[in-house]
């Protein structure tokens, strides 16, 4: 599911881009992730894919949360160990509402003219609220990720502690440039448009645009990167679904209630001949 979760975003935008190219979709100097995906048939392919994916990486932070979990709590330091959980149940939320915003940039297209009801700039500004909770909450995650090696010293390897710090600061930096620095730069130059609305490029501003669209694709690489810094914890472990009823102590998962008795050290009612699972 890791290799998967990382191969598909991939995957997805690097298909998307050659279409839009290939047709014609994406014009200088707008090579933005959005923009790629904003016209069909590039937005059918981008808006699965980015979805899924979006569906799938939380599930992996709620299962690294849990390994975090543990290990936290056998920290010797009291102090740290609080500060570890907390920071991890933040994370998990933020890993939450970044699969959220990434759903809403795969809905909410960012195109502001469509044929069917005209001008509709308003579709743009959902987009840009749903695109900053999906790179600002990422960027969290990646960053807290970080704090939490700083207090729990047993998760991954060493290695995996380095690449999670460099990618913790990559996407601070990278963050800040693309939110502040570089948009203030392009009104610095003073772009504006030309008379058929395209940006005047006469006066630099189509540069500052390029490299706007390069930070935003490695921004989106490096906090997603930070998931294959979990590899080694995620080895030997399996995801199971485990359905309970709430009134009585049995489990759609495990179906022999010996096993039940003596995992869960409760007194079952019954025994396991006494249960109809049809």
């Amino acid at each position: 599911m890791l290799v998967f979760t990382m191969s598909l975003p991939v995957v997805t935008f690097l298909l998307t881009y050659a279409i839009s190219l290939s047709m014609g979709l994406m014009q200088y100097p707008f090579y933005f992730l959005s923009v790629s995906i904003e016209a069909k048939p590039a937005s059918c392919f981008g808006s699965f894919g980015l979805s899924l994916t979006c569906l799938v990486a939380p599930v992996l932070a709620f299962v690294r949360s849990k390994n975090v979990e543990k290990l936290a709590l056998d920290v010797p330091d009291k102090v740290k160990s609080d500060r570890a959980l907390l920071l991890n149940e933040r994370a998990l939320k933020c890993a939450i509402l970044a699969g959220l915003g990434g759903h809403g940039v795969a809905s909410f297209q960012s195109k502001s003219e469509v044929p069917e009801c005209g001008d509709a700039k308003w579709i743009v500004g959902v987009h840009l609220l749903w695109a900053g909770l999906f790179f600002g909450c990422g960027c969290l995650y990646c960053f807290i990720s970080h704090r939490i090696d700083r207090l729990v010293p047993d998760l991954g390897t060493p290695g995996e502690r380095k690449a999670r710090a460099m990618f913790a600061y990559g996407t601070v930096a990278q963050f800040f440039l693309l939110m502040f620095v570089l948009p203030g730069l392009y009104m610095a130059v003073g772009a504006g448009t030309n008379d058929d609305g395209t940006v005047d490029c006469s006066s630099g501003g189509c540069w500052v645009i390029v490299v706007m669209s390069g930070f935003e694709i490695t921004l989106l690489v490096t906090f997603m990167s930070t998931y294959v810094t979990f590899l080694e914890e995620f080895r030997g472990m399996q995801l199971v679904l485990n359905v309970l009823h709430t009134d009585r102590a049995w489990s759609l998962h495990e179906r022999d209630h010996s096993v039940m008795q003596q995992t869960a050290g409760v007194e079952i009612p019954g025994s396991a001949a006494d249960v109809n699972y049809t």
